[in-house]
Protein backbone atom coordinates (compact mmCIF):
# COMPACT_ATOMS: atom_id res chain seq x y z
CA UNK A 1 0.00 0.00 0.00
CA UNK A 2 1.25 3.45 -0.76
CA UNK A 3 1.16 6.23 1.79
CA UNK A 4 -0.34 9.60 0.86
CA UNK A 5 2.21 12.08 -0.49
CA UNK A 6 1.80 15.75 0.28
CA UNK A 7 2.38 18.63 -2.12
CA UNK A 8 5.57 20.66 -1.76
CA UNK A 9 5.85 24.45 -1.82
CA UNK A 10 7.27 24.57 -5.33
CA UNK A 11 4.66 26.14 -7.59
CA UNK A 12 2.83 23.89 -9.99
CA UNK A 13 3.71 26.12 -12.94
CA UNK A 14 7.46 25.96 -12.13
CA UNK A 15 7.12 22.21 -11.71
CA UNK A 16 5.44 21.69 -15.07
CA UNK A 17 7.69 24.14 -16.93
CA UNK A 18 10.79 22.44 -15.61
CA UNK A 19 9.50 19.00 -16.52
CA UNK A 20 8.47 19.94 -20.05
CA UNK A 21 10.52 19.92 -23.22
CA UNK A 22 11.27 16.23 -23.53
CA UNK A 23 13.03 15.47 -26.79
CA UNK A 24 10.45 13.70 -28.91
CA UNK A 25 12.71 12.43 -31.65
CA UNK A 26 15.18 10.31 -29.70
CA UNK A 27 15.76 6.89 -31.24
CA UNK A 28 15.54 3.95 -28.84
CA UNK A 29 17.11 0.59 -29.52
CA UNK A 30 15.71 -2.50 -27.82
CA UNK A 31 18.15 -4.53 -25.72
CA UNK A 32 19.10 -8.10 -26.54
CA UNK A 33 17.68 -11.05 -24.68
CA UNK A 34 18.11 -11.16 -20.92
CA UNK A 35 20.85 -13.24 -19.39
CA UNK A 36 22.31 -13.72 -15.91
CA UNK A 37 25.06 -11.26 -16.90
CA UNK A 38 24.73 -7.85 -18.55
CA UNK A 39 23.33 -8.27 -22.05
CA UNK A 40 25.82 -6.00 -23.67
CA UNK A 41 28.76 -3.89 -22.76
CA UNK A 42 27.01 -0.79 -21.52
CA UNK A 43 29.40 1.86 -20.31
CA UNK A 44 29.46 2.18 -16.52
CA UNK A 45 26.53 4.33 -15.49
CA UNK A 46 24.14 5.12 -12.65
CA UNK A 47 20.36 4.89 -12.75
CA UNK A 48 18.50 7.17 -10.34
CA UNK A 49 15.40 5.45 -8.96
CA UNK A 50 12.81 7.02 -6.66
CA UNK A 51 10.77 4.16 -5.24
CA UNK A 52 10.08 2.22 -2.07
CA UNK A 53 10.18 -1.15 -3.83
CA UNK A 54 13.92 -1.73 -3.31
CA UNK A 55 16.30 -1.45 -0.39
CA UNK A 56 19.99 -0.75 0.02
CA UNK A 57 20.09 -3.24 2.87
CA UNK A 58 19.36 -6.93 3.04
CA UNK A 59 16.64 -7.81 0.58
CA UNK A 60 13.56 -10.02 0.80
CA UNK A 61 10.99 -11.52 -1.55
CA UNK A 62 8.89 -8.39 -1.25
CA UNK A 63 11.72 -5.85 -1.23
CA UNK A 64 14.84 -6.94 -3.13
CA UNK A 65 18.18 -5.26 -2.57
CA UNK A 66 19.86 -3.03 -5.14
CA UNK A 67 22.84 -5.34 -4.63
CA UNK A 68 20.84 -8.18 -6.19
CA UNK A 69 20.70 -6.18 -9.39
CA UNK A 70 24.25 -4.82 -9.27
CA UNK A 71 25.66 -8.32 -8.83
CA UNK A 72 24.07 -9.26 -12.16
CA UNK A 73 24.80 -5.99 -13.94
CA UNK A 74 28.04 -4.61 -12.43
CA UNK A 75 28.28 -1.78 -14.98
CA UNK A 76 25.03 -0.26 -13.72
CA UNK A 77 24.69 1.26 -10.28
CA UNK A 78 21.35 2.16 -8.74
CA UNK A 79 21.07 5.40 -6.80
CA UNK A 80 17.99 4.70 -4.69
CA UNK A 81 16.05 7.73 -3.49
CA UNK A 82 13.36 7.70 -0.83
CA UNK A 83 9.92 8.66 -2.08
CA UNK A 84 10.07 12.37 -1.27
CA UNK A 85 7.54 14.64 -3.04
CA UNK A 86 9.39 17.88 -2.28
CA UNK A 87 12.62 16.51 -3.66
CA UNK A 88 10.85 15.00 -6.66
CA UNK A 89 9.21 18.28 -7.58
CA UNK A 90 12.50 20.12 -7.16
CA UNK A 91 14.17 17.64 -9.50
CA UNK A 92 11.38 17.99 -12.05
CA UNK A 93 11.42 21.79 -11.85
CA UNK A 94 15.16 21.70 -12.48
CA UNK A 95 14.66 19.46 -15.49
CA UNK A 96 16.56 16.61 -13.82
CA UNK A 97 13.94 14.03 -12.81
CA UNK A 98 14.82 10.55 -11.58
CA UNK A 99 15.40 8.06 -14.38
CA UNK A 100 12.64 5.86 -12.94
CA UNK A 101 9.96 6.71 -10.44
CA UNK A 102 7.03 5.05 -8.70
CA UNK A 103 3.55 6.26 -9.56
CA UNK A 104 -0.13 5.29 -9.64
CA UNK A 105 -2.80 5.16 -12.33
CA UNK A 106 -4.43 8.57 -11.66
CA UNK A 107 -1.08 10.30 -12.19
CA UNK A 108 -0.11 8.66 -15.48
CA UNK A 109 -2.17 10.97 -17.74
CA UNK A 110 -0.51 14.13 -16.43
CA UNK A 111 2.97 12.79 -17.18
CA UNK A 112 2.10 11.26 -20.54
CA UNK A 113 0.07 14.24 -21.74
CA UNK A 114 3.04 16.53 -21.13
CA UNK A 115 5.55 14.26 -22.87
CA UNK A 116 7.47 13.52 -19.69
CA UNK A 117 7.56 9.72 -20.06
CA UNK A 118 9.67 7.46 -22.24
CA UNK A 119 7.82 5.41 -24.85
CA UNK A 120 8.82 1.84 -23.96
CA UNK A 121 7.22 -0.03 -26.86
CA UNK A 122 10.55 -0.99 -28.49
CA UNK A 123 11.88 -2.29 -25.21
CA UNK A 124 8.77 -4.35 -24.51
CA UNK A 125 8.97 -5.88 -27.98
CA UNK A 126 12.59 -6.93 -27.43
CA UNK A 127 12.13 -8.32 -23.93
CA UNK A 128 12.15 -12.01 -23.13
CA UNK A 129 11.13 -11.37 -19.51
CA UNK A 130 8.05 -9.21 -20.06
CA UNK A 131 5.60 -10.40 -22.70
CA UNK A 132 2.88 -7.97 -23.72
CA UNK A 133 0.59 -10.88 -24.62
CA UNK A 134 0.76 -11.95 -20.96
CA UNK A 135 0.17 -8.54 -19.40
CA UNK A 136 -3.05 -8.23 -17.41
CA UNK A 137 -5.52 -5.45 -18.17
CA UNK A 138 -4.24 -3.47 -15.17
CA UNK A 139 -1.21 -2.54 -17.27
CA UNK A 140 -3.42 -0.59 -19.66
CA UNK A 141 -3.24 2.31 -17.20
CA UNK A 142 0.31 2.82 -18.45
CA UNK A 143 -0.82 3.32 -22.05
CA UNK A 144 -1.93 6.78 -23.18
CA UNK A 145 -2.76 8.47 -26.47
CA UNK A 146 -4.99 11.31 -27.60
CA UNK A 147 -6.30 12.05 -24.12
CA UNK A 148 -7.24 8.46 -23.31
CA UNK A 149 -5.78 5.83 -21.01
CA UNK A 150 -5.64 2.25 -22.19
CA UNK A 151 -4.55 2.87 -25.78
CA UNK A 152 -1.36 3.92 -27.49
CA UNK A 153 2.28 3.47 -26.39
CA UNK A 154 3.31 1.82 -23.16
CA UNK A 155 5.05 4.16 -20.74
CA UNK A 156 5.40 1.75 -17.83
CA UNK A 157 3.66 -1.12 -16.09
CA UNK A 158 2.27 -2.19 -12.76
CA UNK A 159 4.56 -3.89 -10.27
CA UNK A 160 1.46 -5.77 -9.11
CA UNK A 161 -2.21 -4.89 -8.73
CA UNK A 162 -5.57 -5.96 -7.31
CA UNK A 163 -9.25 -5.82 -8.18
CA UNK A 164 -9.78 -3.06 -5.62
CA UNK A 165 -13.52 -3.29 -5.04
CA UNK A 166 -13.29 -6.61 -3.23
CA UNK A 167 -14.11 -6.64 0.49
CA UNK A 168 -12.20 -8.40 3.26
CA UNK A 169 -14.25 -9.58 6.26
CA UNK A 170 -13.14 -11.00 9.62
CA UNK A 171 -15.59 -13.88 9.99
CA UNK A 172 -14.68 -14.46 13.64
CA UNK A 173 -15.76 -10.91 14.50
CA UNK A 174 -19.20 -11.53 13.00
CA UNK A 175 -20.04 -14.45 15.28
CA UNK A 176 -23.25 -13.96 17.23
CA UNK A 177 -24.52 -11.19 14.97
CA UNK A 178 -26.85 -13.25 12.82
CA UNK A 179 -25.27 -11.75 9.71
CA UNK A 180 -25.30 -14.00 6.68
CA UNK A 181 -22.40 -13.11 4.44
CA UNK A 182 -22.68 -13.71 0.71
CA UNK A 183 -20.50 -16.45 -0.70
CA UNK A 184 -17.09 -15.30 -1.82
CA UNK A 185 -18.11 -15.16 -5.48
CA UNK A 186 -21.83 -14.47 -5.02
CA UNK A 187 -23.42 -11.41 -6.53
CA UNK A 188 -24.22 -8.79 -3.91
CA UNK A 189 -24.82 -5.05 -3.77
CA UNK A 190 -23.54 -1.96 -2.00
CA UNK A 191 -26.87 -1.80 -0.17
CA UNK A 192 -26.05 -5.23 1.27
CA UNK A 193 -22.69 -3.90 2.46
CA UNK A 194 -24.45 -0.95 4.12
CA UNK A 195 -26.91 -3.20 5.95
CA UNK A 196 -24.10 -5.48 7.15
CA UNK A 197 -22.21 -2.44 8.47
CA UNK A 198 -25.26 -1.13 10.31
CA UNK A 199 -25.96 -4.48 11.90
CA UNK A 200 -22.33 -4.90 12.96
CA UNK A 201 -22.38 -1.49 14.65
CA UNK A 202 -25.60 -2.32 16.46
CA UNK A 203 -24.63 -5.84 17.51
CA UNK A 204 -20.91 -5.44 18.25
CA UNK A 205 -20.36 -1.73 18.78
CA UNK A 206 -17.02 -1.53 16.98
CA UNK A 207 -15.74 2.03 16.76
CA UNK A 208 -14.64 1.40 13.17
CA UNK A 209 -16.67 -0.88 10.92
CA UNK A 210 -15.42 -0.35 7.37
CA UNK A 211 -12.47 1.43 5.81
CA UNK A 212 -14.09 3.50 3.08
CA UNK A 213 -11.82 4.21 0.11
CA UNK A 214 -8.57 4.12 2.09
CA UNK A 215 -9.92 6.68 4.56
CA UNK A 216 -11.36 8.63 1.59
CA UNK A 217 -8.00 9.19 -0.12
CA UNK A 218 -9.45 7.19 -3.03
CA UNK A 219 -13.10 8.25 -2.72
CA UNK A 220 -13.39 9.62 -6.25
CA UNK A 221 -11.83 6.47 -7.68
CA UNK A 222 -14.50 4.28 -6.08
CA UNK A 223 -17.25 6.65 -7.21
CA UNK A 224 -15.85 6.55 -10.75
CA UNK A 225 -16.19 2.76 -10.76
CA UNK A 226 -19.76 2.97 -9.48
CA UNK A 227 -20.69 5.52 -12.11
CA UNK A 228 -18.95 3.61 -14.90
CA UNK A 229 -21.01 0.53 -14.01
CA UNK A 230 -24.20 2.46 -14.89
CA UNK A 231 -22.73 4.29 -17.87
CA UNK A 232 -22.10 7.63 -16.16
CA UNK A 233 -19.01 9.72 -15.36
CA UNK A 234 -17.64 12.44 -13.10
CA UNK A 235 -16.12 14.31 -16.06
CA UNK A 236 -17.07 15.38 -19.60
CA UNK A 237 -14.95 13.96 -22.40
CA UNK A 238 -12.59 16.96 -22.39
CA UNK A 239 -12.07 16.74 -18.58
CA UNK A 240 -12.62 20.50 -18.35
CA UNK A 241 -14.58 20.29 -15.10
CA UNK A 242 -16.07 17.87 -12.61
CA UNK A 243 -19.78 17.16 -13.02
CA UNK A 244 -21.01 16.81 -9.47
CA UNK A 245 -23.81 18.99 -8.09
CA UNK A 246 -25.80 18.82 -11.33
CA UNK A 247 -25.07 15.12 -11.74
CA UNK A 248 -27.69 13.13 -9.88
CA UNK A 249 -25.85 9.84 -10.35
CA UNK A 250 -22.66 11.26 -8.83
CA UNK A 251 -24.53 12.85 -5.94
CA UNK A 252 -26.19 9.52 -5.15
CA UNK A 253 -22.87 7.70 -5.09
CA UNK A 254 -21.19 10.28 -2.87
CA UNK A 255 -24.24 10.37 -0.59
CA UNK A 256 -24.01 6.61 -0.17
CA UNK A 257 -20.46 6.87 1.17
CA UNK A 258 -21.26 9.99 3.20
CA UNK A 259 -23.78 7.98 5.23
CA UNK A 260 -20.90 5.93 6.67
CA UNK A 261 -19.43 9.15 8.06
CA UNK A 262 -22.75 10.35 9.44
CA UNK A 263 -23.17 7.09 11.35
CA UNK A 264 -19.47 6.83 12.26
CA UNK A 265 -19.04 3.49 10.59
CA UNK A 266 -15.83 4.51 8.82
CA UNK A 267 -12.25 5.65 9.40
CA UNK A 268 -12.28 9.32 8.52
CA UNK A 269 -11.67 12.84 9.80
CA UNK A 270 -14.81 12.65 11.94
CA UNK A 271 -13.87 9.20 13.31
CA UNK A 272 -10.05 9.18 13.26
CA UNK A 273 -8.03 6.02 13.62
CA UNK A 274 -4.55 6.26 15.20
CA UNK A 275 -3.05 3.89 12.62
CA UNK A 276 -4.14 6.12 9.74
CA UNK A 277 -5.51 3.14 7.82
CA UNK A 278 -7.30 -0.11 8.52
CA UNK A 279 -4.50 -2.65 8.09
CA UNK A 280 -3.31 -2.90 11.72
CA UNK A 281 -6.87 -2.68 13.04
CA UNK A 282 -8.13 -5.43 10.78
CA UNK A 283 -5.40 -7.92 11.66
CA UNK A 284 -5.67 -6.84 15.30
CA UNK A 285 -9.41 -7.53 15.52
CA UNK A 286 -10.59 -3.94 15.89
CA UNK A 287 -11.96 -3.41 12.37
CA UNK A 288 -14.16 -6.14 10.88
CA UNK A 289 -14.29 -5.07 7.22
CA UNK A 290 -12.09 -3.27 4.73
CA UNK A 291 -12.53 -2.71 0.99
CA UNK A 292 -9.09 -3.65 -0.23
CA UNK A 293 -8.01 -5.92 -3.00
CA UNK A 294 -6.06 -9.14 -3.20
CA UNK A 295 -2.82 -7.37 -2.18
CA UNK A 296 -4.03 -7.17 1.44
CA UNK A 297 -3.70 -10.96 1.63
CA UNK A 298 0.00 -10.42 2.23
CA UNK A 299 -0.54 -8.49 5.45
CA UNK A 300 -3.26 -10.86 6.61
CA UNK A 301 -1.06 -13.92 6.10
CA UNK A 302 2.04 -12.31 7.55
CA UNK A 303 0.16 -11.37 10.72
CA UNK A 304 0.12 -15.04 11.69
CA UNK A 305 -2.76 -14.51 14.09
CA UNK A 306 -6.55 -14.82 14.08
CA UNK A 307 -6.82 -12.78 10.88
CA UNK A 308 -4.71 -15.34 9.02
CA UNK A 309 -7.28 -18.01 9.95
CA UNK A 310 -10.55 -16.10 9.87
CA UNK A 311 -10.49 -13.69 6.94
CA UNK A 312 -12.63 -14.02 3.86
CA UNK A 313 -12.43 -12.07 0.61
CA UNK A 314 -15.71 -11.23 -1.13
CA UNK A 315 -16.19 -10.14 -4.72
CA UNK A 316 -16.90 -6.46 -5.39
CA UNK A 317 -20.47 -5.30 -4.67
CA UNK A 318 -22.55 -3.97 -7.56
CA UNK A 319 -23.96 -0.46 -7.72
CA UNK A 320 -27.68 0.06 -8.41
CA UNK A 321 -27.93 -3.07 -10.50
CA UNK A 322 -25.21 -1.90 -12.86
CA UNK A 323 -22.57 -3.91 -14.67
CA UNK A 324 -20.19 -5.81 -12.42
CA UNK A 325 -16.91 -3.87 -12.55
CA UNK A 326 -13.89 -4.42 -10.34
CA UNK A 327 -10.83 -2.75 -11.88
CA UNK A 328 -7.71 -1.74 -10.05
CA UNK A 329 -8.00 1.89 -9.00
CA UNK A 330 -4.36 2.18 -7.92
CA UNK A 331 -2.24 0.27 -10.46
CA UNK A 332 0.98 1.17 -8.66
CA UNK A 333 4.00 0.78 -10.90
CA UNK A 334 7.03 2.39 -12.50
CA UNK A 335 7.63 4.77 -15.39
CA UNK A 336 10.86 5.89 -17.05
CA UNK A 337 11.56 9.56 -17.60
CA UNK A 338 11.56 10.93 -21.11
CA UNK A 339 14.60 12.95 -20.06
CA UNK A 340 16.72 10.00 -19.00
CA UNK A 341 20.23 10.09 -20.44
CA UNK A 342 20.56 6.33 -19.98
CA UNK A 343 17.43 4.72 -21.46
CA UNK A 344 19.06 1.32 -22.01
CA UNK A 345 20.37 1.17 -18.46
CA UNK A 346 17.08 2.42 -17.02
CA UNK A 347 15.24 -0.29 -18.93
CA UNK A 348 17.67 -2.88 -17.60
CA UNK A 349 16.66 -1.96 -14.04
CA UNK A 350 12.99 -1.72 -14.98
CA UNK A 351 12.92 -5.09 -16.74
CA UNK A 352 14.84 -6.89 -13.99
CA UNK A 353 12.40 -5.70 -11.31
CA UNK A 354 9.23 -6.05 -13.35
CA UNK A 355 9.96 -9.31 -15.17
CA UNK A 356 12.93 -10.98 -13.51
CA UNK A 357 13.45 -12.77 -10.22
CA UNK A 358 11.91 -9.96 -8.10
CA UNK A 359 8.63 -10.30 -10.01
CA UNK A 360 8.64 -14.08 -9.64
CA UNK A 361 9.41 -13.89 -5.92
CA UNK A 362 6.78 -11.22 -5.36
CA UNK A 363 4.08 -13.33 -7.01
CA UNK A 364 4.52 -16.03 -4.40
CA UNK A 365 3.95 -13.99 -1.25
CA UNK A 366 0.41 -12.66 -1.79
CA UNK A 367 1.23 -8.95 -1.73
CA UNK A 368 -0.61 -8.24 -4.98
CA UNK A 369 -1.49 -9.88 -8.27
CA UNK A 370 1.36 -10.34 -10.76
CA UNK A 371 1.49 -8.04 -13.75
CA UNK A 372 1.78 -11.05 -16.07
CA UNK A 373 -0.70 -13.92 -16.18
CA UNK A 374 2.19 -16.32 -16.72
CA UNK A 375 3.09 -15.83 -13.03
CA UNK A 376 -0.36 -16.70 -11.68
CA UNK A 377 0.74 -20.27 -10.96
CA UNK A 378 3.03 -18.81 -8.28
CA UNK A 379 0.16 -17.31 -6.28
CA UNK A 380 0.17 -18.81 -2.77
CA UNK A 381 -2.42 -21.49 -1.97
CA UNK A 382 -1.04 -23.06 1.22
CA UNK A 383 -3.86 -21.91 3.51
CA UNK A 384 -7.65 -21.75 3.30
CA UNK A 385 -7.51 -17.96 3.26
CA UNK A 386 -4.99 -17.93 0.41
CA UNK A 387 -7.05 -20.39 -1.62
CA UNK A 388 -10.18 -18.33 -1.06
CA UNK A 389 -8.38 -15.17 -2.18
CA UNK A 390 -7.15 -16.81 -5.38
CA UNK A 391 -10.65 -18.12 -6.13
CA UNK A 392 -12.09 -14.62 -5.80
CA UNK A 393 -9.29 -13.13 -7.88
CA UNK A 394 -9.93 -15.52 -10.77
CA UNK A 395 -13.65 -14.84 -10.54
CA UNK A 396 -13.06 -11.09 -10.70
CA UNK A 397 -10.62 -11.11 -13.63
CA UNK A 398 -13.27 -10.40 -16.28
CA UNK A 399 -14.65 -7.53 -14.17
CA UNK A 400 -11.14 -6.13 -13.72
CA UNK A 401 -10.62 -5.60 -17.46
CA UNK A 402 -11.79 -2.00 -17.37
CA UNK A 403 -9.69 1.16 -17.50
CA UNK A 404 -10.95 4.22 -15.67
CA UNK A 405 -10.28 7.54 -17.40
CA UNK A 406 -8.50 9.78 -14.90
CA UNK A 407 -8.41 13.54 -15.34
CA UNK A 408 -5.04 14.65 -16.79
CA UNK A 409 -5.45 18.17 -15.37
CA UNK A 410 -5.54 17.09 -11.73
CA UNK A 411 -1.76 17.31 -11.48
CA UNK A 412 0.26 16.51 -8.40
CA UNK A 413 2.07 13.66 -6.71
CA UNK A 414 -0.28 12.57 -3.98
CA UNK A 415 -2.42 9.45 -3.74
CA UNK A 416 -5.25 11.96 -3.36
CA UNK A 417 -6.56 13.78 -6.38
CA UNK A 418 -7.97 17.27 -5.74
CA UNK A 419 -11.38 15.61 -5.43
CA UNK A 420 -10.33 13.41 -2.54
CA UNK A 421 -8.34 16.21 -0.89
CA UNK A 422 -11.40 18.45 -0.90
CA UNK A 423 -13.65 15.63 0.27
CA UNK A 424 -11.42 14.98 3.27
CA UNK A 425 -11.08 18.71 3.95
CA UNK A 426 -14.82 19.34 4.39
CA UNK A 427 -16.03 15.91 5.49
CA UNK A 428 -15.91 16.45 9.25
CA UNK A 429 -18.00 19.64 9.10
CA UNK A 430 -20.56 17.95 6.88
CA UNK A 431 -20.74 14.84 9.07
CA UNK A 432 -21.34 17.03 12.14
CA UNK A 433 -24.09 18.91 10.30
CA UNK A 434 -22.24 22.23 10.26
CA UNK A 435 -22.83 22.33 6.51
CA UNK A 436 -25.40 20.47 4.44
CA UNK A 437 -24.49 17.59 2.18
CA UNK A 438 -25.33 19.78 -0.81
CA UNK A 439 -23.00 22.53 0.42
CA UNK A 440 -20.35 19.91 1.07
CA UNK A 441 -20.56 18.76 -2.53
CA UNK A 442 -20.48 22.35 -3.80
CA UNK A 443 -17.21 22.92 -1.95
CA UNK A 444 -15.72 19.72 -3.36
CA UNK A 445 -16.81 20.77 -6.84
CA UNK A 446 -15.42 24.30 -6.48
CA UNK A 447 -12.04 23.13 -5.19
CA UNK A 448 -11.75 20.48 -7.88
CA UNK A 449 -12.66 22.84 -10.72
CA UNK A 450 -10.15 25.36 -9.44
CA UNK A 451 -7.47 22.65 -9.51
CA UNK A 452 -8.49 21.65 -13.05
CA UNK A 453 -8.17 25.25 -14.25
CA UNK A 454 -4.67 25.49 -12.76
CA UNK A 455 -3.72 22.13 -14.24
CA UNK A 456 -4.87 23.18 -17.70
CA UNK A 457 -2.50 26.15 -17.58
CA UNK A 458 0.40 23.75 -17.32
Amino acid sequence: MSKPIEESRISRSDFLRGAAGVAAGATLWGPELARAIPRRGLAPTTVVLMSQELTTGAGSAGTPSVKDFEDLYPNIKIELLDVDPARFQAMMAAGQPPDIWRTQAPLVPQWAKRGQLLNLDKYFRASDLIHTSQLTAANNYYRYANGKLGVGPRYGMVKDWSPDGTVWVRTDLLKGTGIDLPGSTDKWAYQDLWEIALKLKRKKGFRWILDVANSYAWIDRHVMVQLASIGRSLYPKDFSRINLTNNGAAMSAFRYWFRYSQRKLDLGPENPNPDGWSGPGFVGGKIPMTQYGYWFLGMIHDSGGAAARNSRLLSAPSWLGGKHLDPTITATGWVISGRTKNPDAAWQVFEWYMGGKPARDRAGIGWGVPAQRSLFDRLPTHTVVQRNAKKVLLHELPASAYTLQYNPYLVGLADNTAVATAYQKYLADAAKGSISFEKFMEKVEDDTNRAIRVGKQG
